[in-house]
């Protein structure tokens, strides 16, 4: 295992350390990947590491030690409603418009308790992953996302539907994220029993400047299941990050008190200061990402070093345990000069 991988582990257990890891949040998107390589170009030697035709190795030789790996949430599963809509696993009918615009099929209880569409990842992808795992050990470290439970609730149903069932039958709720509960823990066993430690639940819980619904419903709603979802990994000794755009700031203490290892995002502009949560909050978690995607398109390399460095120096000021990362998906928007900047000033940065 590289050292570098080593560093990402103890950061996660809240440790401080003489180097700040550097995450990336799932693959770059391949004209991000082709300007990239267009403007500095990396020799990769003979030990690649593909991922369903994907090379891993090249975003190690980038810089990165740790990587979110999306492909195995679920194996295949929907349906078509007509020509213009495809119901997906999740119970998502899905459009040509934005996904936060979707509409879902779960509507009621006799749906979800025929619903034969989501499926775990097949046994030969599976096996597939335990290979995968072994190889990256010399590359860096994969973490595998898994579906958030507020997401996967609200989307089955649309947002629409999911605010009138919170006022006309919160129970229905309950029935919805018990069913998604249901999943997510053998889906976690299965991932486990191929060798998986590191985890990232993918649950987008705000807005720009605001949450989705209040904090005090979110902890009512989401809390208990999460509670069991996080002991459930820590108990196979594994971690577990929370990914979530958008303002989270209120929530981010349901966060630690539920055990999330670490937090990923901290989107600048969403309305989060990671800098007061630093403060705040000190070595209670660990802090991932807050390399806003703006920043990263539209900024310059100055600004984007001299970001990294306040960053890096507070984290270092208020005792809280960091590793840098984008806030979401690099793609085609991004600078390559603007990414590099952000791996070459945090690998370079001098610690006390």
């Amino acid at each position: 295992m590289l050292d570098r991988s080593i560093n990402f582990i103890k950061v996660l257990s809240r440790e401080l350390t003489n180097s700040i890891p550097l995450y990336c949040t799932g693959y770059p998107d391949t004209e991000f990947i082709n300007n990239y390589k267009a403007q500095y170009p990396l020799i990769i030697n003979k030990n690649t590491f593909y991922v369903n035709g994907r090379d891993y190795s090249y975003i190690s030789k980038m810089g990165f030690d740790a990587i979110s790996l999306w492909d195995f949430r679920r194996g295949e599963g929907g349906y078509s409603l007509n020509e213009d809509v495809q119901v997906d696993g999740w119970g998502r009918k899905k459009t040509k418009d934005n996904w936060y615009t979707w509409d879902g099929v779960f509507k009621n209880r006799k749906t979800i308790d025929s619903w034969k569409y989501l499926t775990l990842p097949p046994k030969i992808q599976l096996n597939n992953l335990s290979k995968y795992l072994f190889q990256a050990k010399d590359h860096l470290m994969l973490i595998l996302s898994l579906p958030g439970l507020f997401e996967k609730t609200w989307q089955s149903m649309g947002f629409s539907y999911f605010s009138k069932m919170l006022k006309r039958d919160i129970e229905f709720i309950y029935y919805v994220i018990n069913f998604f509960l249901t999943f997510l823990k053998k889906l976690i066993s299965e991932l486990l029993k191929v060798g998986t430690k590191f985890f990232l639940i993918a649950d987008d819980c705000g807005y720009k400047n605001r949450s989705f619904i209040p904090t005090s419903l979110w902890k009512k709603l989401f809390s208990p299941s999460y509670s069991d979802i996080v002991n459930y990994i820590h108990e196979n000794k594994g971690r577990i990050i929370l990914h979530s755009d958008g303002y989270i700031t209120d929530l981010f203490p349901l966060f630690i008190d539920l055990g999330f290892d670490a937090v990923q995002s901290l989107e600048p502009s969403a309305g989060v200061d990671i800098f007061q949560l630093f403060k705040r909050y000190s070595k209670d978690i660990c802090y991932i990402g807050n390399l806003d995607m703006s920043l990263l398109s539209y900024g310059n390399t100055t600004e984007v070093k001299e970001y990294i460095t306040k960053l890096i120096s507070k984290s270092r000021k208020f005792h809280a345990p960091l590793t840098v990362s984008p806030t979401q998906q690099l793609d085609k928007s991004c600078k390559p000069e603007n990414v590099k900047m952000m791996i070459d000033s945090t690998k370079k940065f001098k610690l006390d």
